[in-house]
């Protein structure tokens, strides 16, 4: 028998725990208060609808497909499109918990044909794997990592090989619909078009378009997006400019994660403010996700034997991320917290 539980998170409902969970710890307001507010956010409606959801699907994968797979404004133009799409599927999936069991694999399957069918106008690593950006496991594996760090042996675990084996899932469909394409089609190159990336100027405007649409799939109330998109900002500023004079990925990692971490306590240590929101959007950015999907989705297209290292690739800047997540916390409560309860990493 299988249970499947409903799909997505809602960052804005735990900010709202968050404070009702302090303020009875801190003795402000009584027990009976405490459980009618959680009362009253367990009954709530979802902070992001329906509608709100696709249009965070759409806006993610395309200002991802030119942040962070290099695309051209016609690989954003039909990514966004495509993640709407995913969009759709990932709604029918909530509603219906059957078809939930193969959402990833289906929704990869037709994101790989449409655009290998569209090879004359896109490039298929900038279009597909920005199409489900938010379905990527770097989140889960960051997590996996941490968990296992803090002698969380068995959650931890549990988390690490289902985001391999997750990986593995959507790099799977990838490969079966770039399979199904070229069988109608022999002689369509595998990459498609690739024409020259949006100009680093336009990252600008297009990084509060990733963050505030990467917020609203958690689930993120309108006062969380500033912080949100301020903290997205430090990991992928830190990130972009430091990547041009270290080569190596897994520093640059830990020292945006390290970014990220601290201005997400300093942000609760000042202003009360629940680190994890912040913190989930900044990590996202930092996702290792995307290389595993890349290498596995490679792996089985055999065009390269050294993707095979493609979960060795995703754990060692999972590792990164945590050891920074871990330094900026212990810098800025050597001591740990003591007087609050909010959820944080």
């Amino acid at each position: 028998m299988m249970v499947k539980t409903p799909q997505g998170f809602d960052t804005g409902k735990i900010g709202q725990v968050n404070a009702i969970v302090n303020a009875f710890f801190k003795k402000t307001i009584s027990l009976d208060n405490c459980l009618c507010s959680l009362d009253e956010v367990v009954n709530a409606p979802l902070t992001c609808g329906c509608l709100t959801t696709l249009l965070a699907f759409a806006g993610s994968s395309f200002a991802g497909s030119a942040l962070m797979f290099h695309g051209s404004w016609i690989d954003a133009a039909v990514s966004g499109a495509l993640g709407l799409f995913v969009g759709m599927l990932f709604t029918l999936a909530s509603e219906y918990p059957i078809y939930g069991r193969i959402f990833e694999i289906s929704a990869s399957v037709m994101v790989a044909i449409i655009a290998r069918a569209l090879h004359q106008y896109v490039c298929f690593t900038s279009v597909a794997v920005s199409a489900i950006l938010i379905l990527l496991p770097g989140y889960g594996m960051t997590l996996a990592v941490m968990e296992i760090s803090a002698r969380h042996i068995t959650t931890g675990t549990v988390r690490l090989v289902y985001a391999v084996v997750y990986a593995f899932m959507l790099a799977y469909g990838l490969q079966v619909g770039s399979t199904v394409y070229s069988a109608i089609n022999p002689d369509a190159p595998d990459e498609g078009t690739c024409r020259d990336p949006v100009s680093p100027w336009f990252y600008i405007p297009l990084l509060p378009v990733l963050s505030i649409s990467i917020s609203m799939c958690f689930g993120s109330s309108k006062k969380q997006w500033l912080s949100q998109t301020f903290c997205a900002a430090i990991g992928f500023s830190l990130c972009y400019f430091m990547s041009q004079v270290i080569p190596d990925a897994h520093i640059v990692g830990s020292i945006a994660s390290f970014a990220v971490s601290l201005y997400s306590n300093v942000a609760l240590k000042f202003l009360g403010e629940a680190p994890l929101a912040p913190m989930c959007v900044g990590i996202t950015l930092l996702v290792p996700g995307s290389i595993g999907v890349k290498g596995a989705y490679a792996l089985l297209h055999q065009d390269d034997v050294s993707h095979s290292l493609f979960p060795l690739q995703m754990l060692t800047i999972a590792l990164g991320l945590s050891v920074g997540l871990f330094a900026a916390a212990m810098i800025v409560y050597p001591s740990g917290k003591r007087y609050s309860l909010y959820i944080s990493l």
